[in-house]
């Protein structure tokens, strides 16, 4: 279980937080870079350790299936020494790189505009208005539980918008200092990447028993399966495997499978069945092939690749291939550009030590206006 919790760990920079005014308490962590020196309080870090909390419970629910209205603490969980550790180092890392983010900002002089600072304002004006009924009363009494008041809030804010201006700063396709190129794009897809489609024949029954164990076929049952199988492959390769009208009639009279239009697009790392996997960047475009696993048949078609601005990821749902893969490029760049920050930040555990993640609040209540 405790692995399965840590894998779903905040992405990077997802929830930030800072502040550094006369709210603040004692520093948690310091950077001091090229003369100027940040600080994120322990105001802060309480308010990280509660936001990486709630996601990682977040997650886990998620997992299950359990909405958001059924989320709540699990103190057991935290009973898990080296569990609890491991949250708060998330916490502290990511943290970190926003601390980063802050000292890069300064050092390559970027500000958020007089716009950009009036949005967030009248962000936090909306969110009173419409959440506490027009009650700042309110509104403060959930910031406290976070040890954070609107002044530290608004610093939270602030201080995630500048991770914007550093992507713009850093991968602008005309300003930026390292933007990535599509042709860098395009070479990971086409040589890491196959489309296909396939007929499922399945050789396991999916009714299941008094017992509730799946109905197993006789031998003369999957022998027939399987010589069907064997019948729609000799179909599709005695031509030269066949044409394409001939291969999607058979696998919409037979497969198993609702496969979308354009079949599925995989990398290596996309999931499917390793011995599927295998066959598929074996074979050729064109290509046919009769694969058999336990409990189904597979007749697979290798595909030319369609454009990867146009191919959906399975990994990622509504987003692109091209779009999960230049996040990953900008993600490596970005921890490349932050480690000299990262590298000279300064945690005071005297004062860290004194919060601890099972103490920590949850935030599914209000979570929908702290992300």
């Amino acid at each position: 279980m405790r692995k399965n919790i840590i894998c779903v760990i905040l992405p990077v920079l997802l929830i930030i937080a800072g502040s550094c005014g006369q709210n603040a308490g004692p520093a948690a962590m310091s950077l001091e870079y090229n003369g100027a020196k940040t600080e994120f309080s322990t105001n802060i870090y309480s308010y990280y350790l509660s936001s990486t909390k709630t996601r990682t419970l977040m997650n886990l629910y998620t997992s299950f299936g359990i909405p958001p209205e059924q989320m709540q603490d699990r103190p057991e969980f935290w009973e898990d020494d080296e569990l609890a550790a491991e949250i708060k180092e998330q916490a502290e890392y990511t943290m970190k790189q926003l601390l980063a983010v802050v000292a890069y900002c300064k050092e390559h002089d970027l500000t958020l505009s007089a716009e950009q600072r009036d949005r967030i304002d009248e962000y936090i004006r909306l969110v009173i208005n419409e959440v506490f009924g027009r009650s700042k009363t309110g509104f403060n009494n959930t910031l406290a539980r976070f040890l954070i008041n609107e002044d530290i809030f608004r610093e939270i804010r602030r201080y995630e918008a500048l991770l914007g201006l550093v992507n713009t700063h850093i991968f602008d396709q005309e300003t930026g200092r390292r933007p990535v190129p599509y042709e860098d794009i395009l070479l990971i897809y086409e040589t890491g990447f196959v489309r296909f489609k396939h007929i499922v024949i399945m050789t396991q029954s999916s009714e299941l028993g008094v017992d509730g164990e799946p109905i197993e076929f006789t031998d003369e049952e999957l022998a027939d399966i399987r010589a069907g199988a064997r019948d729609i492959y000799a179909e599709l390769t005695e031509d030269g495997n066949g044409g394409e009208e001939l291969f999607l009639r058979l696998m919409a009279e037979y497969s198993a499978d609702n496969i979308p239009e354009d079949g599925y697009t995989i990398s290596e790392a996309s999931g499917l069945h390793e011995e599927l996997t295998l066959a598929l960047f074996e074979m050729e475009t064109g290509e046919v092939r009769f694969v058999e696993m336990d409990g189904s048949i597979h007749i697979m078609k290798r595909y030319e690749l369609l454009p990867p601005e146009q191919t959906p990821d399975l990994t990622s749902p509504g987003s692109s291939v091209a779009q999960t893969l230049t996040r990953s490029f900008q993600a490596l760049i970005l921890i490349d550009e932050l480690a000299p920050y990262i590298e000279n930040i300064i945690i005071n555990t005297e004062e860290t030590e004194k919060f601890s993640i099972k103490t920590s609040d949850t935030m599914f209540d209000v979570w929908d206006w702290m992300e």
